[in-house]
């Protein structure tokens, strides 16, 4: 899949962090980039009327209110059916152990410490994303 297929929804409190994110992803090509400050704003995207659906979210690890681990189990919870499972990468300044751990049992798809480069961003929604639409295909029918 092209990066110019490929609808992100970046979630951050830090509004700087938002701007560079979207500013990287738009700048290689990327379809659509929507940001939002909080999990909550992140919800209500994911629920709005206009069934716009991102291919994967870029989630910030600490945030006001609900938390990028939190809203990584709501996510899983609520919003993936069968067969349309969203990719969530979280993103922190933190690289304990037991944060990793704990964003995975969440239901996170990846976890990238800052800083981090452009390269290792792409490289992993790209990990992301394909891992994804292969679980979301089809099984092929045997024959016999």
């Amino acid at each position: 899949m092209a990066f110019s297929d490929l609808k992100v929804l970046v979630v951050d409190d830090n509004a700087n962090m938002r701007r560079l994110l979207s500013t990287i992803l738009l700048g290689v090509g990327f379809a659509q980039v929507r940001d939002v400050g909080s999990a909550n704003e992140a919800l209500d995207t994911l629920n709005n009327d206009e069934g716009w659906r991102p291919d994967v979210m870029l989630v910030d690890y600490v945030m006001d209110g609900l938390d990028g681990v939190q809203l990584t189990r709501r996510v899983r919870q609520d919003y993936d059916q069968p067969g349309q499972h969203l990719p969530i990468i979280i993103i922190t300044g933190y690289s304990e152990l037991w944060r990793l751990n704990e964003a995975r049992a969440a239901g996170a798809d990846e976890f990238i410490v800052k800083p981090f480069s452009t390269p290792n961003l792409l490289e992993r929604i790209n990990r992301v994303v394909i891992a994804a639409s292969q679980q979301q295909q089809p099984k092929a029918m045997l024959s016999a």
